[in-house]
Parts: C-alpha cells; structure tokens; sequence
C-alpha cells in the first residue's frame, strides 16, 4: 500500500476518484447512445442525458483536481489481457454499462467521503438514479 493510501486528498484516492468520475460518464453515454438509436425512447433518453449533463457539471471541479492524479500509462488494468468480454446483442451492452455506471457511482460514493461528503450524498442518489432508469429501460425492451 502506498504511504498516502489512507490520506484525506491523497493521489491514490485522486486517482480512484478520477478513474471512476470516467467509468461513469464513459458508461452513461454508451446508455445513452443504446437508448437513442436501440430502444428510440424519447423520454428515457431524455431522463439518461440530464443525469448524464448534471454529472458532467456537478463535476466540473472535482474533475479538474482528480486528473492531476491520473496515471493511466501505468495502470494496472490497462491492455487487452483485462478485456476479453465479448457483447452479444445491444441489450448485453446496454446492461453492462448500467452496471459499470452503477459500479463506478457506488465507489465514489466511498471513496469521496473520504475527501468530500457532501460529494458522496450526490453520488448515492445518482446510483439510484440509475437502478431507476436501468429498469425503465428492461421494461421497455419488454413491451
């Protein structure tokens, strides 16, 4: 464990914050294009892009001071031995970024209320944001 690993504002949790702050955007914009061009539902599209926007702009100065703390060129999870998933249909990829979104909102939600509470409450209520759209959605593919 690094020697700042349990420090408040400590680039190890910088880099997990940022690392995150990108898994859930990057998987709510691949919801968002699966809900646009698969399902053509305006009004779930609708609800996935204004929680994609708030995101982006809740997050703005977070974003600005996580980055610093990237280290993507040494990241452990990067190359293809981590990535061997193979999607079958657009439903298996719009459920997995579901989750990855859901994942990354459940690990901020931690993680920032190591640096900012008031962050990790805004974190909770989009990761139940999405079990709501999430199911919105399965619905949908249902009717």
């Amino acid at each position: 464990m690094s020697r700042t690993a349990g420090k408040t504002g400590s680039v190890p949790v910088l880099r997990i914050v940022d690392v995150n702050l990108n898994r859930l955007t990057e998987g709510l914009k691949v919801v968002e294009d699966v809900v646009r061009f698969g399902l053509e539902d305006h009004a779930l599209l609708e609800s996935v892009r204004a929680l994609r926007t708030r995101v982006g702009t809740r997050t703005r100065a977070l974003r600005r001071r996580a980055i610093s703390s990237r280290g993507s060129e040494r990241d452990l999870g990067r190359g293809d031995r981590f990535d061997r998933t193979r999607r079958q249909s657009l439903d298996a990829v719009l459920a997995a970024n579901f989750k990855r979104a859901e994942e990354s909102a459940r690990v901020l939600e931690e993680t920032l209320k190591l640096v900012e509470p008031k962050q990790a409450a805004f974190f909770k209520a989009v990761r139940f944001r999405l079990y709501d759209l999430e199911k919105a959605a399965v619905e949908r593919r249902l009717r």
